[in-house]
């Protein structure tokens, strides 16, 4: 189909819930392709002219060398195939979010419940209006443009009422967001296809930050077309997903950050409050749950949505109802006491002090019989008083592999899961993980470091490796 005549045409991306319940893991092939992008800032966008939004019809300027790439790379999408690309938050494993055979790779490359949805991502705001009901049955609020304009292309996923959804309980909606990384762009424009994408690796494991850390998982997977090396990404952590369908002009909705992510449940809140004209008007929750500005601290524990969500349901957003983001080795959260409460569970009389938590660590990862320490992982803060206790004190006689997260929330959400893949290639017995406030980008990596906690080699107390049994895995620490 010529792509004059694909965009006159409105067609309806395919409900991820209509496929099989599961699916089999694809057969390795040959070598899967990088294709080199890295030139980015050769990428240039002309953007659509006041009154219309910047990204309405954006017209793209690629130079030859990465347009062949991305002509690579549409070809496997219009075959069929699936493509690997860079976002801003991780790398993506995308196919045309219109063909049913090649969303079903997806899910086999990854080996991906069937019930996880995926995102669909979009160039432009042409391309999202042929997503959506015809006009005269759904027009997007107020708020979501003020959404769209404040955040888009960027790590913000909307959802929307699906076009001839599926019957309930079926999910209704569909996320869709704009990346803003200029080769994901670039490659949806060439297509002329807007992609569904989860993150380009198998499922429960790390997600992505670098084409090498995808080819490391899924290189010669069947149905991998190429992967296009974009260079590292800028955010780290995936999108924010959140359902504004509930809003109401005047007031008296509800706003429901379903996912935290790339952009704080500040940001969004801000942008209701102007859109409302004060505070209080609209309900901000987050996993269906009251948000509170400047709240406590919490584990972690509280962030995850998957001990609230019926677990026989359809998810309406990933990242709901499955365990993510483990490395194939123990994970471990470290509280430190700057920041987290004393739990009321724990007994005055039990050892907190830094040493004492890394010997009940080392205790507990030795097997029987053996008496050479482990050889620990530990991703910290620049300068906080548990890195300084770790890093600078006596911890007798455990060996640490130290590898910083950077001053705070914003850095440590673009190295934590390539700081625990290289953790884990380095054949470290297990990691340990420093916590942070849940302020600005604290709540996306508190909740992806809570889902990975346990990893897949967990021990002791932490249940089978699938789920963590109650508080195992997080340890208090008095710095």
């Amino acid at each position: 189909m010529s792509k004059s005549l694909s965009r006159s045409i409105k067609v309806r991306p395919v409900p991820f819930n209509r496929f099989p319940i599961c699916y089999r893991s694809a057969k390795m092939t040959t070598s899967t392709p990088i294709l080199p992008c890295l030139d980015l800032s050769s990428i240039s966008i002309t953007r659509s002219s006041p009154p219309l939004h910047p990204f309405q019809s954006p017209v793209f300027h690629i130079p030859p060398a990465i347009q062949a790439h991305l002509e690579t790379a549409s070809t496997h999408l219009h075959n069929g195939e699936t493509v690997a690309f860079p976002t801003e938050t991780v790398y993506g494993l995308g196919a045309s979010a219109f063909d049913r055979t090649a969303l079903q790779r997806i899910y086999a490359i990854k080996n991906r419940p069937s019930d996880n949805p995926l995102i669909i991502h979009v160039s432009s705001l042409d391309m999202l209006e042929r997503l959506l009901p015809p006009k005269e049955e759904y027009t997007i609020s107020q708020l979501y443009m003020a959404l769209i304009s404040a955040f888009w292309p960027g790590p913000l996923t909307l959802l929307f009422p699906t076009p001839n959804p599926p019957p309930p309980p079926a999910p209704q909606t569909s996320g869709i967001r704009m990346p803003s990384h200029p080769l994901a762009l670039a490659l949806i424009h060439t297509a002329d296809l807007p992609l569904s994408a989860p993150s380009a690796n198998s499922s429960g494991r790390p997600s992505p930050t670098r084409a090498q850390h995808v080819y490391n998982d899924l290189n010669g997977a069947q149905g991998l077309g190429c992967i296009l090396d974009g260079g590292d990404c800028g955010v780290g952590v995936e999108s924010t997903v959140v359902n504004g369908l509930d809003w109401k002009q005047g007031g008296g909705g509800i706003v429901d950050v379903l996912r935290p992510g790339g952009l704080g449940v500040e940001e969004i809140a801000r942008i209701v409050e102007e859109v409302d004209g004060q505070a209080g008007l609209t309900q901000i929750l987050v996993h269906g749950k009251p948000w509170h500005r400047n709240a406590q601290a919490s584990s972690s524990k509280q962030q995850s949505p998957t001990s609230s969500i019926n677990q026989q349901a359809l998810p309406s957003a990933p990242g709901l109802k499955y365990r993510h983001y483990s490395p194939r080795i123990p994970v471990f959260l470290l509280l430190p006491s700057n920041i987290f409460p004393r739990p009321s569970t724990l007994a005055t009389s039990d050892p907190t002090s830094p040493r004492d938590v890394l010997a009940r660590l080392s205790h507990r990862l030795q097997h029987s019989g053996d008496t050479k320490p482990p050889h620990l992982g530990l991703l910290h803060y620049d300068n906080s008083p548990l890195s300084s206790h770790l890093l600078k004190g006596s911890v007798g006689d455990t060996q640490l592999k130290p590898i910083s997260l950077g001053v705070n929330a914003e850095t440590a959400a673009q190295r934590l899961f390539s700081s625990m893949l290289a953790l884990e290639s380095a054949s470290v017995d297990a990691i340990l993980i420093e916590g942070c406030s849940d302020d600005g980008l604290g709540l996306a990596v508190m909740e992806r470091v809570g889902k990975a906690v346990g990893g897949g080699g967990a021990v002791g107390g932490l249940g089978d490796g699938v789920e963590a049994s109650g508080e195992s895995g997080r340890f208090w620490v008095e710095v």
